[in-house]
C-alpha cells in the first residue's frame, strides 16, 4: 500500500509539473501548437487530482455508504464523459467543447475528492469549557495558584 500511495504521489506531482511546463510553453498563443498546449495543460493537472483522490481513497479509514458509493461512481462517471467530450472535440468536433469537457472532468474529481475526504479518520478534540480554565478575574492575576504565568512570573 505505501509504495502505491508514494507511486500515486510521483504521478501527481509530475502531472502538476507537466502542467505548468505546458502553461508557460502554450502562453503567448501565437501558433497552433502554443494554443492546443495551452487548452490541454488541464489534462496533467486533472490525472494530478486525480492521484491524489485515489492516495485519499487508499488511506481511508471508513467504506463509502450507499450514497457515497454513488457519488464515487458518479464522479467516474462524470470525469469519463469529460474525457470522451475532450478526445471528441479534438478529433472530430468543434473545439469548444474541449473547456466544457475539461470542466466536467473537474467537477466529477472534485465529487469524488469530497467523499474521500468524508471518509478519512475524523479528529477528536476534547471540548474545554470555563470551568476547566479556573476563576478569571482581575484579583486572579494577584495569586500565582490561579494566574496563567511563565517562567519569568504572573502574564
Amino acid at each position: 500500500m505505501r509504495s502505491r500511495i508514494i507511486a500515486l504521489g510521483v504521478i501527481a506531482g509530475f502531472g502538476t509539473l507537466l502542467s505548468v511546463i505546458l502553461v508557460l510553453a502554450g502562453l503567448p498563443e501565437q501558433t497552433a501548437t502554443q494554443e492546443v498546449m495551452l487548452e490541454l495543460s488541464a489534462l496533467p493537472l486533472s490525472v494530478a487530482l486525480a492521484a491524489g483522490d485515489l492516495i485519499l481513497l487508499e488511506r481511508a479509514v471508513r467504506h463509502p455508504g450507499p450514497r457515497g458509493r454513488r457519488v464515487l461512481l458518479g464522479g467516474a462517471l462524470l470525469s469519463a464523459v469529460g474525457l470522451a467530450l475532450v478526445a471528441l472535440a479534438y478529433l472530430t468536433g468543434p473545439r469548444g467543447l474541449v473547456q466544457f469537457g475539461q470542466f466536467l472532468i473537474f467537477l466529477g474529481l472534485g465529487a469524488v475528492l469530497l467523499v474521500a475526504i468524508r471518509l478519512q479518520a475524523d479528529t477528536h478534540r476534547s471540548a474545554v469549557s470555563f470551568a476547566d480554565a479556573g476563576p478569571l478575574s482581575p484579583q486572579s492575576a494577584d495569586r500565582p495558584d490561579v494566574a496563567p504565568s511563565t517562567q519569568d512570573g504572573p502574564l
